[in-house]
Parts: C-alpha cells; structure tokens; sequence
C-alpha cells in the first residue's frame, strides 16, 4: 500500500509539473508583451464615418420638396457623422501632429460643423471649423487616451467621400465602421472564436494532466 501511495504521489507531480510547463508558455507570452508595450508605446487612431441623406434622390429633383441652410437651397443635403478615437496606450500630444491640424476631407461642400463633443465629456473637445471641402481639427491640445471625439457635418454633394489627413509621427490611422454598424452574425462569431481559443487551452492542460495519471 505504501509503493502504491508512493506511485500515485509520484504520478500527481509529475502531473502537476507537466500541466504548470502547459500554462507557463501563454503566461511568458504573456508578460512578454506587456514588457514591450511598456517600452514602445501603441499610437493609434481609429476612425469612422455615417452618411446619412436628407432627402432622396428623387425628392431632390422636384420643386415641391426643398431644403435650405441659411436661407441657400441644398441639392443633395446629407449629414456626416466623423468619430475619432485614441484607441492607443498614450496621449498624444500637439508634438505628435507636428504642429499641423488633422483633416476631415470632403468630395462633397461642406457647409457647416453642426456639433462637436467628447467622450468622457470631461475631456476637451479639439476645436473644428470648416472650410469649403475641409474640416480642420485643431491639435493644439492633447488627444487623451480612450478619448474619442465626434464631429457631426451637414454637407452638400452626391454620394459624399469622406477622408481623413494627419501629420503624425509614429501613429497607425486605422478607419472602421461604427460599431452599430456590425451586424450580430459577426459580434457573434468574435465571441465563439474567443471562447474555442480559451476551451483549447483549457483541454490542453485537463489531456496533459489525465495522460500522466493513466500512464
């Protein structure tokens, strides 16, 4: 009874050895990559665009239906929503923009910034004016981390294309749709793929410690 205690002790170790080798590669990983976040710090600005039409086209071309700003009649009204978010693990600072403002680029006229905000709403909101085709954003403030700024635009045009320009030193531009935008079938699917990498390394570790006990 006493070798087949020994045995059996032996064999839980070996076990407890094998599954704690199993874990600490994703753990070495792991800390690996908060070590090199820590010492390159991740720039990065996404952002997105929403087109939404006033009237619809065949509205647009009848004497019954109209729209005007400022007392001047629109053709092809539509509103632009511009979001822009600091998605990095810093600030960035007006030195990152090189003194330069970004641009919110337009193929249609852009007539005016309806509403400009931030989020937290305790942040300050970069200043904007528009410009014929432009907006500018000022970047004499800093653009905080997990801050994100949306400009809300009434244009004139067809079928708007809207850009974005940015002088900015070692910072990734990154365009997205909103998230709204994202229909359940991904959100679903980005869920199952997280959960099958997590239940993958779970069934590692459980095979790995059932192997040594059945040996």
């Amino acid at each position: 009874m006493t070798i087949m205690a020994a045995a059996v002790d032996e064999t839980f170790w070996t076990a407890l050895g094998a599954m704690a080798a199993v874990l600490a590669v994703p753990t070495a990983i792991g800390v690996g990559w908060l070590a090199y976040r820590a010492v390159w710090p991740r720039r990065r600005v996404r952002w997105s665009v929403r087109v939404s039409p006033l009237m619809s086209h065949g509205a647009a071309h009848t004497e019954r239906l109209t729209i005007s700003f400022t007392g001047q009649r629109l053709d092809r009204p539509h509103i632009v929503e511009v979001q822009l978010s600091n998605v990095g693990n810093k600030d960035l600072e007006p030195a990152h923009f090189h003194g330069q403002p970004l641009e919110i680029t337009s193929s249609a006229r852009v007539l005016s910034v309806l509403q400009s905000s931030s989020k937290p709403a305790t942040q300050r909101v970069l200043p904007a004016r528009e410009d014929d085709h432009t907006v500018t954003v000022s970047a004499d403030t800093p653009f905080h981390k997990g801050q994100t700024l949306t400009y809300v635009l009434l244009v004139d045009g067809a079928g708007p294309s809207i850009g974005l320009r940015a002088s900015l030193s070692n910072t990734k531009l990154e365009r997205r749709d909103p998230p709204s935008l994202i229909g359940p079938t991904q959100a679903i699917a980005a869920r199952i793929a997280v959960a099958t990498a997590a239940g993958s390394s779970v069934l590692a570790a459980v095979t790995v410690v059932l192997t040594a006990l059945s040996q």
